[in-house]
């Protein structure tokens, strides 16, 4: 037979023989190795399940939840309502909350004046006759190992907002829910401690936004304020101006004195055409006369008359004179009338201007009515901590599937290290294991004597 048939021959019957020893042992003896262990899985355990009741006992907390609803324009009428007249829109960027307002909400809840805040309120929701028996035992507990001590001493305060912090967790239960919970070492703690940090929650959160739209209201009041005053100076500086004689011209119009002034002239030369006309008279009356020696009497006659002609040009020349100083009033008027007018209209301006604010600011304080309604409106308490919802954290099932998990992985860990790694083995595996070599290749005898010692250990332990 050719060297390279014996050698493939060889290798088939090598694999084939490998192939079966480990089909048996994964089979059968495995199962008989856990049957003949069986008592060291009962005892890891019934030992990690005894672990596991003393923690579940004593290390495992309760955890009380409830839950805060964030009202908004998107699922409260009222919020859209408020938010619609006080002119605020929302964007595509709002609609994820975890960053944004929402999220400083949380932020907020983790601070130390809060903490602060729910001591006192521990104290205060404490003393009330409507806690239930459960609450009650627990506010007593906290009171007599905490509150009493953390009132007194400033390290024990902190050491108590440090104790809540690690009991309590407020996160993002949806895109409009607050869940606040608390983890102690006592059921009828986690219930109190959650329905107070709850309400307390509601109210904190409440009263912040109120500050910060008193802070806004008492900025526009202020300004509606110096508003109102600059309109009173205004009027009355406006008044003053226009009673002032120099300036009562001012309301009449431009056209008017024209016309006046016009008429003025008009008059002052009609008078100084009667003048003259009176001094011809007077001229053709001297002429006609002047070869007589004796022209009358001054009161009769022609003398009566010029006398008369002259009195009258002395009257037409006091007419002239008070119509030209008339006249030289209203030309200074009339300089004056320009700057006089564009100071009364500059100061109608700044009236109007006053009253545009005054009124934007009367509706703005209007629409901070409306926001604080939407305030007292948007945290609202959708669920509490009850007995049947707090719970520990891992219950007893969970902890016992785990148990069994874990003993199995052990006994196999020790069944294994026991089996296989033990000295009896590897001394006659290391006195059969001889290799035989032909064409390079192990002999398969020598693998398969080498699992039979192992089986015949294995079932000589059992016999022991």
């Amino acid at each position: 037979m050719p060297p390279l048939m014996v050698c493939g021959i060889k290798s088939f019957m090598e694999k084939l023989l490998e192939s079966k020893v480990e089909r048996t042992f994964q089979v059968r003896d495995f199962l008989s190795l856990l049957q003949k262990h069986l008592k060291l899985f009962a005892g890891l355990f019934a030992s990690l399940l005894l672990i596991s009741v003393l923690l579940y006992v004593f290390k495992i907390p309760y955890v009380g939840k409830g839950r805060l609803l964030v009202n908004d324009s998107q699922n409260s009428p009222l919020q859209a309502f408020s938010t619609a007249y006080f002119g605020m829109t929302k964007t595509v960027a709002d609609g994820k909350k975890g960053n944004t307002q929402i999220g400083k909400q949380i932020e907020v809840l983790k601070t130390r004046d809060f903490y602060e805040k729910l001591i006192q309120r521990i104290s205060e929701r404490g003393k009330s006759p409507s806690l239930t028996v459960e609450e009650q035992s627990a506010y007593e507990y906290i009171k007599d190992k905490y509150l009493n001590d953390a009132m007194k001493d400033e390290a024990s305060k902190q050491g108590f907002i440090m104790k809540l912090d690690s009991w309590s967790q407020a996160k993002l239960e949806s895109d409009y829910e607050i869940k606040v919970s608390f983890a102690t070492p006592s059921k009828e703690l986690s219930l109190f401690l959650t329905n107070t940090a709850l309400e307390l929650s509601s109210d904190y959160l409440r009263g912040r936004e109120m500050t910060e739209i008193a802070e806004v209201e008492k900025f526009i009041t202020e300004q509606k304020r110096q508003v109102d005053q600059n309109i009173k100076e205004l009027t009355r500086d406006l008044a003053n101006f226009q009673s002032q004689p120099e300036n009562i011209i001012s309301f009449t119009s431009r056209e008017k004195m024209g016309e006046y002034l016009s008429d003025l002239m008009v008059r002052i030369n009609e008078s100084r055409l009667k003048i003259s006309e009176n001094n011809k008279d007077i001229d053709l009356l001297q002429d006609g006369n002047s070869g007589e020696e004796n022209v009358g009497s001054a009161l009769y006659g022609v003398g009566g008359r010029i006398e008369a002609l002259r009195l009258e040009n002395k009257m037409l020349e006091g007419r002239i004179a008070q119509l030209k100083e008339s006249v030289d009033k209203v030309g200074k008027h009339l300089k004056v009338l320009p700057v006089a007018a564009q100071m009364m209209e500059d100061n109608r301006k700044k009236s109007e201007l006053e009253y545009v604010k005054y009124k934007e600011l009367t509706e703005t304080l209007a629409k901070v009515d409306a926001q604080k309604l939407s305030v007292r409106d948007r945290f609202e308490i959708i669920e509490r901590a009850r007995p049947e919802n707090t719970l520990p954290q891992i219950d007893l099932i969970t902890m016992t599937f785990l148990c069994m998990v874990l003993s199995v992985a052990l006994g196999l860990t020790l069944v294994y290290l026991q089996h296989l790694w033990t000295p009896l083995v590897v001394q006659k595996e290391s006195i059969r294991n001889v290799m035989v070599y032909d064409d390079h290749n192990q002999d398969p005898r020598v693998v398969i004597e080498n699992a039979k010692i192992k089986f015949q250990l294995g079932n000589h332990g059992s016999v022991e």
